[in-house]
């Protein structure tokens, strides 16, 4: 056995080591033992399994006699055979021959039923050594318990073997830290010390933890660089992962993680080194058949003996998936084979070249499929369809091109977001020059329609306005047709339905393929919708169904619906928009699509709204922002957003729908101009059931104004029932008339009153029926207070400033304790109220505020 480590540490090497998590390990190695004689612990580099032996030996009581033999050294069976008669204390003469030796350590090794031998890193023996193993365990009878460390699988011996895993990265509930984090945290604070805070960035441990893969010996050497650098520069230097996890000092036992790697491939056979190497271009794990297609060499081994052979060697990881297994190399072993592939002439490019086609033709495949078996297989391949497009500069734009296309679509069932980033990624800074034109339609088309959905207008249409041309130069009348119906949705988003019709019909003129045909009228019959014109889009609708219905385009079909239900919904046919939007919502959901789902989630709750189920409301909106705001959609968010608000004014919840109300009014404006009207008018709407009267009839007036612009007058109607007028006949129906008769409340007409003037940088203000203007240039805290009052006003109307916010704009950057702040918003509020603002500045909920009844004008 080793000695026991002491209990004193220095800066230097760490100190003792205290062992952290695998109790389960432990436990499987003495039900092992308890069975039969022979336990094989085998794993990667680096995974621990010395360590994990020796606290086995400090643990085994039952086993009284413990030795451990290091083989590290031994290269041959006599060599073998000597250390372990040394271990062992059998004499060994010099003149002994290799078959003496052999038979004294095998009979010592039966000689005792209360021994643990240990024989650690057994790998690099030759088989000679495996019979020799073996030979101890022919026949019955006690004998010792041998416990091998390896990363190979013994060969012939009636062994069990134990696969050892590295730590695991996930924290279980009621922990403090994963097993990989613990050890770090445990290994940190040896080596660094009291300078070493690990509470300090919990997240920056756990993202450490799993970048090293779990592996003890990663994490001890990452833990011995505390001394010197933070956690974050440590993980910001992965980059340089073999530089950084080594020890030049050689205080560890084993100080560099690329040698301990490295022995472990040098042990390969040519055939198994050639496939560990081709196999550093996968991402996110390979199945079998994607071996056989980047691995697989004409007259070469067959690549499962190939997987087979580096698994049994722990230089491969495989899941255990009762349908189908996936292969994968931890990160550091995969970076050591990358960078021994680089250094082989044209093998990167040719192993990245098959890998790249491969996944591309499954990817394609997976995409023209809406089963829920292809979706997830093609969600498997996500990282290895990235990879692709990450290697654009090594494959060429095309091959890029296409993964970025089959990572875009709907299946793939990523954000717009990173569909963006891959698709201008596949683009290059050239974009696409030199590749194939079609192709490059095809991305700039995508990019447009993503843009489009996360709000980016302007670069939507130039992205558009491309592919439009690339189109007509190549006569692609599909590519031609989707240009323009995507320039139509664009201008759409700025509520000008009238050009957007003009590009829908030129879509429908430009486009001879069935299946779009149908999509577009969708899209024509959104436009007459979005101009109220209820007759003509829901016939155009009714059609678009029945011909994707025809088609077979399942998703095209679904979208028709949630729309035609949205249309009817708005006009207050609430039953069949009901059974309309659930068909759709069924659909979307089989065939996967966030951003769907969150849109017809959302209109499925206006409709409980609407027909009084105000619970299941409130939880179908929750559910619906929650996917779209997975998905980035910030229209589809502008308009969740308000619906929700307002059925929260219904549950009387004004605080929350205030709330949501001021996100969703940026996101309008940006997104979908017509719905800032109805939003300001909710807004006026929270304002009046505040007891804000002139706040409200300013709100509802500025709802108006914004109407004004949008050719909407369900919208407009809507606003002036909250006014107090009767709803026109047309719209007395209307979802958004039904919801302004609801939320309308008696609002008092309010006080004629004088108005406060201040400039709008809150250099001087009037007050109320004052002919003097009182100058604040000089009173820096007074001006911060009163322009931050008026701030509050215009944002939140009917609440109260909290005190540090006045304390903030007062005296922006200062450290005030929070008795000595309020004192300071006290004495100032006192002065304005001196100097005039008696009776305007008024105190409500721990704050304060300007008196919603009297109006504020600014000069």
């Amino acid at each position: 056995m080793p000695p026991r480590p002491e209990k004193t540490r220095t800066s230097r090497d760490g100190g003792a080591s205290r062992f952290v998590g695998r109790e389960s390990a432990l436990e499987k190695i003495a039900e092992a033992l308890a069975r039969g004689r022979l336990v094989e612990l085998i794993g990667p580099p680096g995974v621990g399994k010395t360590r994990l032996a020796t606290e086995f030996a400090k643990r085994s009581p039952r086993l009284s006699v413990l030795r451990f033999c290091d083989l590290t050294e031994a290269a041959s069976l006599s060599a073998f055979l000597f250390q372990v008669a040394r271990s062992l204390g059998v004499p060994v003469p010099l003149d002994i021959s290799p078959d003496e030796l052999a038979r004294r350590v095998r009979e010592r090794v039966f000689s005792d039923d209360a021994m643990l031998l240990v024989l650690d890193n057994f790998e690099q023996l030759p088989a000679s050594a495996d019979a020799a193993l073996a030979a101890w365990f022919e026949g019955e009878g006690p004998g010792a318990r041998v416990l091998v460390t390896s990363r190979r699988r013994l060969a012939g011996a009636p062994a069990t073997t134990l696969s050892l895993a590295p730590l695991s990265t996930e924290r279980r509930s009621g922990e403090p830290w994963s097993e990989a984090a613990e050890l770090l945290v445990a290994r940190g604070s040896a080596f660094a010390g009291g300078s070493f805070d690990p509470q300090e960035d919990r997240a920056t441990m756990e993202e450490l933890a799993r970048e090293l893969d779990g592996l003890p010996l990663a994490l001890e050497l990452a833990a011995s660089r505390f001394r010197v650098l933070a956690p974050k520069q440590v993980l910001a230097r992965l980059s340089q992962r073999f530089r950084m996890l080594r020890r030049p000092d050689g205080t560890i036992a084993r100080a560099n993680l690329r040698e301990s790697i490295e022995m472990s491939y040098v042990m390969l056979a040519p055939p198994e080194q050639e496939a560990f190497l081709a196999s550093s271009v996968f991402r996110g794990g390979f199945s079998l058949d994607a071996a056989d297609a980047v691995l697989g060499e004409e007259g070469g081994p067959w690549p499962l003996d190939l997987l087979e052979s580096l698994l049994d060697q722990s230089m491969l990881t495989v899941d255990q998936d009762p349908h189908e297994r996936r292969y994968d190399l931890l990160i550091c072993i995969r970076e050591f084979a990358e960078s021994e592939l680089a250094q082989r002439g044209g093998g990167a490019a040719r192993a990245a070249e098959r890998h790249a086609r491969y996944y591309v033709g499954l990817g394609e495949r997976l995409v023209g499929c809406t089963d829920a078996g292809s979706r997830r297989a093609l969600e498997r391949e996500r990282e290895n369809l990235t990879a692709i497009v990450h290697r654009r500069g090594l494959l060429g734009a095309d091959l890029a091109l296409r993964a970025a296309l089959v990572l875009a679509a709907p299946a793939s069932g990523l954000p717009y977001i990173t569909v963006e980033e891959l698709l201008g990624g596949a683009l290059g800074d050239d974009e696409g020059e030199g590749a194939s034109p079609a192709l490059v339609g095809r991305a700039l088309l995508s990019r447009g329609t993503v843009r489009r959905f996360l709000g980016r207008l302007p670069e939507s249409a130039a992205d558009l306005e491309r592919a439009r041309g690339i189109g007509a130069s190549i006569g692609d009348h599909t590519l031609l047709a989707e240009a323009f119906a995507g320039l139509g949705n664009t201008v759409a988003g700025v509520g000008d339905w009238g050009r957007a019709r003009a590009f829908f019909e030129r879509a429908l003129e430009a486009c001879a393929e069935p299946r779009l045909r149908a999509r577009l009228l969708a899209m024509l019959a959104n436009s007459f919708g979005g101009t109220d014109e209820y007759d003509r889009a829901i016939p155009l609708f009714r059609q678009s169904i029945a011909e994707t219905d025809r088609a077979g385009d399942e998703s095209a079909s679904a979208t028709a619906r949630l729309a035609l239900g949205v249309i009817l919904l708005a006009a207050g046919d609430f039953d069949e928009a009901s059974r309309l939007l659930g068909d759709a919502l069924e659909a979307l959901t089989r065939i996967g699509s966030p951003h769907w789902e969150g849109i017809t989630l959302s209109y499925l709750a206006r409709c409980k709204q609407e027909t009084g189920d105000l619970p299941a409301a409130l939880t179908l909106y929750s559910d619906a922002l929650a996917r779209l705001d997975a998905a980035g959609v910030r229209r589809a968010q502008a308009v969740a957003f308000y619906q929700f608000a307002t059925a929260l004014i219904e549950a009387g919840e004004l605080s929350a729908a205030a709330k949501h109300l001021r996100t969703a009014l940026p996101l309008a404006r940006e997104n979908c101009g017509e719905y800032e009207g109805v939003i300001l008018a909710a807004q006026g709407v929270v304002a009046a059931r505040r007891g804000a009267a002139g706040d409200a009839a300013m709100l509802y007036r500025r709802a108006e104004a914004s109407l004004s612009a949008y050719p909407k007058p369900m919208f407009l109607a809507a606003v002036r029932v909250l006014l107090g007028d009767e709803p026109p006949a047309a719209f007395a129906s209307c979802s958004e008339v039904r919801l302004a008769l609801r939320l309308r409340s008696p609002v008092p007409a309010p006080r004629t009153a004088p108005p406060l003037l201040i400039a709008r940088d809150g250099s001087w203000f009037r007050a109320p029926g004052s002919d003097a203007s009182i100058p604040l240039e000089r009173r820096k805290a007074l001006r911060g207070v009163l322009r931050a009052l008026l701030r509050q006003r215009e944002e939140r109307p009917g609440e109260a400033a909290t005190v540090a916010a006045l304390v903030e704009a007062g005296w922006p950057g200062e450290r005030i304790l929070a008795s000595a702040g309020t004192e300071r918003v006290y004495a100032a509020v006192a002065t304005l109220r001196r100097l005039g603002l008696q009776g305007v500045i008024q105190q409500k909920a721990g704050g304060y505020l300007l008196s919603p009844e009297i109006p504020v004008v600014l000069s």
